[in-house]
């Protein structure tokens, strides 16, 4: 799916709720003025942010590393207040999908009217001026790290000098190019405007008036849709795994036939060169793949035997032809795990000072029934400081191998810490997250064909 269709989607159910819950509704309750324009708007930035909300909590912990990503990378552009957000991204990350849910809803049911719009608008600003700074990083060498406000030592744009590749604004759902990103925020705001300028005409599904006892209607259904989206995002990350995996160690993942197509799929990336004659100040563009054609760039000498052209580095530009996999499993150098045609058990440890030991008991005690029978254990972390790895195994009665991993890959593989995984022949079988590892019995008896 691409955002083109993803749009084409949404903007279907905004006319189905258009054609029901406006102007139906409407005429249901013979109202005199219809505004099938504005409820059009509505119902489609109302979908889109339901849409946007759910594909990303189902994955919390996604969205809370990518607001990372982003407040590092402005922390080193020396954007204020920026190392303060890093400390709480996953916070800001709950309670933007929280928001993003609620207020998706609230506009498909015309709750709360000048708050929600008001609210929508905001949010969009934020998002687009996050994704906007990440788009015009392009004009910054990464090489030379040049900050965004040196706005004097600015270059050509380059696709390769944007920090940040993926916005995650659909979580793994649908990645989106940097240009697709920053556009689409722009839309969103300019919708979100629409939709304050126009408040007074929201389609409003719920009385204002119709109490529940002592409690107003809309305001209870307004803390219930906040509680209901706040507990399921919980769910997703605090009390287990994501109930929906997209990403590329999903169970039935064939990771070794997936690993060979991310290697056989290189990025294609056109360098253009710039240079300049220091003696006529005449320049001359040429492509990486065309140098050949253009020998004279460093054959013409002036009287002291020096090239004429001169390269302007300042001015070279890269650009994204294709980009190429992306995926996390380019990094899974484990062939030993992904050859082995037994079931086996990989543990994923992530920082181990973090960890939850008792869920590593558990595991100790899977591992060594496991080996009983043949089947080998193996655990991947990328950091420990308060313990060694060997007095942490000691500790957990791990006795299996450890080996060291980079730290986006294990949050990727699975979102707890530790987490299992069971798998056969480079396939991922299960994942269980360490709030809920089962006894071995339980698991050779389901999964153990």
């Amino acid at each position: 799916m691409t955002i083109y269709t993803l749009f084409l989607y949404i903007g279907i159910v905004a006319i189905v709720l258009t054609a029901t819950l406006g102007v139906g509704h409407s005429k249901l309750k013979e109202h005199p003025v219809t505004h099938p324009l504005q409820w059009l708007i509505q119902y489609f930035v109302g979908s889109l942010l339901i849409f946007s909300g759910l594909v990303k909590a189902v994955d919390p912990l996604g969205t809370a590393y990518k607001m990372k990503d982003y407040f590092t990378e402005f922390d080193i552009q020396g954007l204020p207040f920026m190392d303060v957000m890093h400390d709480y991204a996953l916070a800001f990350s709950l309670v933007m999908l929280v928001l993003e849910l609620v207020l998706g809803v609230s506009l498909i049911l015309g709750l709360g009217q000048r708050k929600t719009t008001w609210t929508t608008l905001l949010m969009m600003l934020f998002f687009t001026f996050l994704t906007g700074f990440n788009y015009l990083t392009g004009y910054t060498s990464k090489s030379e790290q040049v900050g965004f406000l040196d706005f004097a030592n600015w270059e050509n744009f380059s696709d390769g000098n944007i920090r940040i590749t993926d916005c995650g604004c659909f979580g793994d759902f649908l990645k989106l190019k940097p240009i697709e990103t920053f556009i689409k925020d722009i839309i969103y705001t300019v919708l979100a405007i629409f939709l304050v300028l126009n408040t007074n005409k929201l389609k409003e599904l719920l009385p204002r008036d119709k109490k529940l006892g002592p409690a107003n209607v809309r305001t209870l259904v307004g803390w219930g849709l906040t509680i209901i989206a706040s507990w399921f995002c919980l769910q997703n990350f605090y009390f287990n795994k994501p109930m929906v995996d997209f990403r590329p160690f999903a169970e039935g993942m064939d990771l070794r036939a997936a690993k060979e197509e991310c290697a056989a799929n290189t990025a294609v990336v056109e360098t253009i060169y710039t240079y300049k004659n220091k003696e006529t100040g005449k320049e001359q563009v040429v492509k990486a793949t065309e140098l050949s054609q253009f020998p004279y760039l460093w054959e013409e000498k002036d009287a002291a035997g020096e090239n004429v052209w001169e390269s302007q580095k300042d001015k070279t530009q890269r650009n994204m032809i294709k980009e190429g996999c992306t995926s996390q499993i380019q990094y899974f150098e484990f062939p030993e795990i992904l050859d082995e045609s037994k079931y086996n058990f990989l543990v994923v440890g992530g920082d181990l000072d973090k960890a939850d030991k008792n869920a590593f008991r558990q595991i100790g005690e899977i591992a060594a029934q496991a080996e009983k029978e043949g089947y080998a254990t193996r655990a991947l972390y990328y950091y420990t400081h308060k313990q060694t790895v060997d007095e942490f195994r000691h500790d957990v009665n791990g006795a299996y191998e450890f080996h060291t991993a980079d730290d986006k890959l294990l949050k990727t593989i699975v979102r707890a810490n530790p987490g299992l995984v069971l798998m056969k022949d480079g396939k991922v079988v299960k994942k269980w997250h360490h709030k809920h590892i089962p006894t071995y019995a339980e698991i050779a008896g389901s999964y153990m064909k």
